[in-house]
């Protein structure tokens, strides 16, 4: 007889089944988007809290800088307006705008100093001279509008009807550089639309030196002057200098006045 043989049941591991095989690059990706979804939570949740005005908020406002025409009084309001709630929230640039709005204020610079203290670099105009009657020069030449009525008479006063600021102002500083060693302060010079320029004297007369050869003309009105003016500028109303080999000048000896000359023909 043929004996059959029995087949063995196939043996179960112990526990049961087999867990999957995860790859060390899958297991690295989790543990990365794992860490991910933490840290975003974190800053989601950090800017939900800046996004309360009440935390942190704004406790120290510096301003800095060589103010001496703006007063405290004049910024604070503008500030403290902004600055109710927290650096995260503050709305820098339209406190920068409207500070920058003030007559006296060229620049302004914010700096945020972590956690509750505001910076406020400001730049404040330095006016060298009046330009016309309703504005100011400053030392770059730009002009600006803002009341000085403490400084009428010591500062200089300048204009040009095309504003040439820087141009007008290097053109003074030339000026004195030739007068420069006689007893003359140059209070004000001008130009008018043909390009004339004319400088007043402080406390002596107006001096008109044309549109030609000003340099020429003042060196022969600084020889005049040394010659014939010296001790009665006060008594001159006017000194001309628009001619080709002198000038002409007129005194304060009648209410007409009286005019001595001496030179060629009259130029512009």
């Amino acid at each position: 007889m043929v004996q059959q043989r029995r087949r063995q049941p196939a043996k179960r591991s112990g526990s049961g089944f087999k867990l999957p095989q995860v790859s060390p690059r899958l297991l690295k990706l989790g543990m990365v988007l794992a860490l991910v979804m933490v840290l975003l939570g974190g800053v989601l949740g950090a800017r939900a809290w800046l996004n309360n005005p009440e935390n942190l908020p704004i406790s120290q406002i510096d301003v800095q800088g060589e103010i001496k025409f703006i007063k405290d009084t004049d910024l604070r309001p503008i500030i403290e307006k902004y600055t109710q709630t927290n650096l995260y929230l503050l709305n820098a640039a339209e406190l920068e705008a409207e500070l920058e709005a003030h007559p006296w204020i060229r620049a302004v610079t914010l700096r945020k100093a972590w956690p509750t203290q505001l910076i406020v670099q400001v730049e404040e105009e330095r006016p060298v001279a009046f330009w016309g009657r309703e504005r100011l020069m400053n030392q770059f030449g730009e002009l600006f509008v803002a009341e000085l009525p403490s400084m009428q008479g010591v500062f200089p006063l300048l204009y040009s009807p095309e504003d040439k600021g820087r141009e007008l102002g290097e053109r003074f500083i030339q000026m004195r550089e030739w007068l420069q060693g006689l007893p003359l302060e140059i209070s004000e010079l001008t130009e008018d639309e043909r390009g004339s320029w004319r400088i007043k004297i402080k406390n002596g007369p107006e001096v008109l030196i044309g549109t030609e050869d000003q340099m020429r003309r003042v060196q022969r009105f600084r020889v005049g002057f040394q010659q014939e003016l010296v001790g009665q500028l006060t008594n001159v109303r006017r000194v001309d200098l628009r001619y080709t080999n002198g000038f002409a000048v007129e005194w304060k000896q009648s209410p007409v006045g009286s005019l001595d000359f001496t030179g060629g023909s009259r130029r512009s």
